[in-house]
């Protein structure tokens, strides 16, 4: 076995040994204090005029982000110590872009959230925000104003995440 070799097989074995020994760094957000198991109930959908099934695409979004980039266990009401709530208060379309002609090249969507992260034992508000995200479609390149809601509905879903992160 040469010099490079072993410099790679020690590499290799030093890495993993780090790996396994868990060297402290953990991808995505951490949970407020106390807060491991959360629970998520449908969020409230006060949209005006009514935007139909929000409510349940965002709350949808929201649990796989919590699965995916915290430690926290997403669980009914009953085993959690956290509760999110969460009411989805706006959302608006509105013309980025007009042609010469005055057609609509781009539009574009807002969505507000209003949010509350609820400690489950004593209903304490460990965290109240409003949160909002943006998405655009432009109609001469084929896209849709549904392409533009999910883009927005995830991107809401990882802010509403990254707010609830302590600093």
């Amino acid at each position: 076995m040469n010099d490079s070799m072993r410099s790679l097989l020690l590499l290799l074995i030093l890495g993993g040994s780090l790996i396994a020994s868990g060297c402290g760094y953990s991808a995505g957000y951490r949970m407020p204090r106390g807060v491991s198991r959360i629970s998520v109930p449908v969020f409230k959908n006060e949209t005006i005029p009514f935007r139909k099934d929000l409510e349940y695409e965002l709350t949808r979004a929201v649990k796989r982000e919590l699965q995916l980039m915290t430690p926290a266990e997403v669980t009914s009401m009953e085993d959690s110590n956290a509760i999110l709530r969460g009411s989805v208060l706006e959302f608006n379309e509105g013309v980025l872009v007009e042609s010469g002609s005055g057609g609509v090249q781009e539009s574009g969507i807002v969505m507000r959230v209003g949010i509350q992260l609820i400690r489950s034992r004593d209903e304490r508000v460990l965290l109240e925000r409003s949160v909002e995200a943006r998405a655009s479609y432009s109609l001469a390149a084929g896209e849709t104003i549904e392409v533009a809601r999910q883009e927005a509905l995830t991107d809401l879903a990882r802010r509403i995440i990254a707010e609830i992160e302590p600093w």
